[in-house]
């Protein structure tokens, strides 16, 4: 038998790599997204809202209509202080965002009553819940037990332990399916495909999923998912870093700790 040229050894090589690294690299995510799971998965919950919204077309007032959210939530102190996509609650945001796409002849949103909001745990208690603080521009929703409960800690996620993003990059979402398929955790390997940097740094990745987090092999925190709005208009879901969120959430903690005030 003849001897392997190095172009042939060299094309052998290449041809046979790739594949001989795949098992490894799937192994390797499935590892790593199930301990993840085990990890955090408590720390996401459900947010179940019943909003009632009045719109009218021109000067015509329509009836009432009811409708029924529920969205993930990513918990992110141990008293149960809870972050979303804005957009994903805020009927308000959805309208406006309609008009600023649509514009010409479109609903009006005219009244907006929230009538129930509540945070449903992993073990399936319903807690009742507030907003504490939206952000419009960062697409950032926070919600709180309505009555704190010191003697219960929260599963949550630290975003103070964040992560830097890179380019290719690997991370992993950790959400939940809905109510009807049992709100089982659901964790999906992402990579970033690209980085904006201005006027704020946005990592935007192959999978996503709103008001869940992005959560390295480690467990530190790249960023939650959230709506990207230009000129009023959707643009895409992106992930906003941690410490950007983490800044408004001591806003939303020192809301909390204030006295209330009136009758």
């Amino acid at each position: 038998m003849k001897p392997m040229t190095s172009l042939a050894l060299a094309t052998a090589l290449f041809a046979t790599t790739p594949a001989a690294l795949l098992p490894v690299a799937a192994a390797t995510d499935a590892a790593a997204g199930q301990a993840l799971a085990k990890r955090f998965a408590d720390a996401i919950i459900g947010i179940e809202l019943v909003v009632t919204i009045k719109v009218k077309m021109g000067d015509r007032e329509q009836p009432p209509q009811e409708r029924r959210l529920e969205v993930d939530g990513t918990v992110i102190s141990a008293g149960g202080l809870t972050v979303t996509s804005l957009a994903s609650v805020d009927p308000q945001v959805q309208f406006d965002a309609m008009r600023a796409a649509q514009g010409g002849r479109v609903p009006e949103l005219v009244g907006v009553d929230f009538k129930e909001v509540k945070l449903r745990t992993a073990d399936g208690k319903e807690v009742p819940a507030r907003f504490v603080l939206k952000d419009a521009d960062l697409d950032l929703a926070f919600i709180a037990p309505e009555t704190p409960e010191p003697d219960r800690q929260y599963a949550h996620v630290k975003l103070e332990e964040s992560a830097e993003g890179s380019i290719l990059g690997t991370y992993y979402i950790v959400a939940r399916a809905p109510k009807a398929l049992q709100r089982v955790p659901l964790i999906r390997p992402s990579e970033v495909m690209g980085i904006v940097e201005k006027p704020r740094r946005l990592y935007l990745l192959t999978n996503q999923g709103l008001g869940a987090p992005m959560l390295d092999a480690a467990g530190r925190v790249l960023g939650i998912s959230l709506q990207h709005f230009a000129n009023g208009r959707p643009t895409g879901i992106v992930v906003l870093p941690a410490s950007d969120i983490a800044d408004m959430a001591k806003q939303a903690t020192a809301i909390l700790a204030a006295p209330k005030t009136g009758g």
